[in-house]
């Protein structure tokens, strides 16, 4: 971090900054106060920032992400470092552990390495400190997964596949429904397929209101004893949506382990498209979504947004249905 990165968050000179840190010259507050608010932001130590060898000349991307342990984030991560490279950039990525407290720091972070933007998927776009932060500082970015009306984002529309899944379900003539989903204030994905599902399933006058189970999305570990009623119980769904497919692999492992046959028994159908579900079998029903694609396409708008381009700042991909594998007509005697 030098005096012309700190200026140009800050929205002044590098003379102007001098000036304040010397204080050689008069300055507005409103100045004043934006230089010292970056300069804390940063860390800028000017002693000894002279005194230390500049060896980040690679221009260089960062990338914020919920969760490294998540292999959609994997791919998104491998189609920004595809589309960086072609353009010579580097990528530095960090992850929040799908903790909404940890994004300001991240941002922070990445703003101290120098980046020339931010690629990133925050656990909500409402009153978001680090997009706050972004924001203030016009500071580049593009949203992943996350949507936005009036910033960059790549994103598929989480609503309407969520009620394609209820379509779907209802169509196999389920109607005892459940679903599985990491934790709203964690994922406002999760919550978006939650409402497009639950509200195409409320259209039906004979069904009762769908089984809602909030987990750790995050988490690896098999499902706990309190949380085996929900799928163990007499009265327990015969189909379940799951937010994404670790959850939906999850609930499958649980089912078989349990002596319940998948499709069958019960249906279950995940979300993201995972390779790893394709290859088990049987295969994991779920929603494909073009995670590698979404990675090619952030980097391309947060080169529009960096220079303002007059460009479309949204972009939502398609994404695919693949109900086949775990997901089965509902057999009679289990309706």
């Amino acid at each position: 971090m030098n005096i012309k990165d700190v200026a140009a968050l800050a929205g002044v000179s590098p003379a102007t900054v001098s000036r304040c840190l010397n204080k050689t010259a008069p300055l507005s507050d409103v100045v004043r106060a934006r230089i010292e608010k970056v300069i804390e932001l940063t860390g800028y130590d000017a002693n000894h920032s002279s005194k230390q060898v500049d060896w980040n000349h690679n221009p260089t991307i960062g990338v914020m992400i919920p969760s490294l342990l998540n292999p959609v984030f994997s791919e998104i991560v491998a189609g920004i470092q595809q589309r960086a490279r072609h353009f010579g950039y580097s990528v530095v990525v960090v992850d929040t552990q799908y903790e909404r407290s940890r994004e300001k720091q991240a941002i922070i972070d990445l703003i101290r390495q120098r980046v020339i933007g931010v690629i990133l998927t925050t656990t909500s776009v409402e009153d978001n400190e680090a997009l706050s932060l972004l924001r203030e500082f016009r500071f580049p970015f593009c949203l992943v997964h996350n949507q936005s009306s009036d910033e960059p984002c790549v994103y598929v529309d989480n609503y309407q596949a969520g009620s394609d899944v209820a379509e779907h379900l209802l169509s196999l003539r389920h109607r005892k429904i459940g679903m599985v989903a990491g934790r709203f204030q964690s994922s406002d994905r999760a919550k978006q397929r939650y409402l497009g599902f639950t509200e195409r399933l409320n259209k039906e006058a004979s069904l009762s209101s769908a089984l809602l189970m909030e987990v750790d999305q995050y988490a690896l570990t098999p499902f706990d004893q309190t949380q085996w009623s929900f799928f163990d119980s007499p009265s327990a769904p015969t189909a379940w949506f799951c937010s994404n497919d670790l959850l939906a692999l999850k609930l499958v492992n649980h089912l078989k382990s349990k002596g319940v046959s998948v499709p069958e028994s019960v249906s279950v159908i995940g979300f993201d498209g995972m390779a790893l579900g394709q290859i088990l079998y049987p295969p994991l029903a779920t929603i494909q979504v073009p995670h590698h694609d979404m990675g090619l396409c952030a980097v391309d708008l947060l080169f529009n947004a960096k220079h303002k381009a007059a460009l479309s700042l949204a972009r939502k991909l398609d994404y695919q249905t693949h109900f086949v594998g775990t997901v089965a007509e509902c057999q009679p005697s289990i309706m």
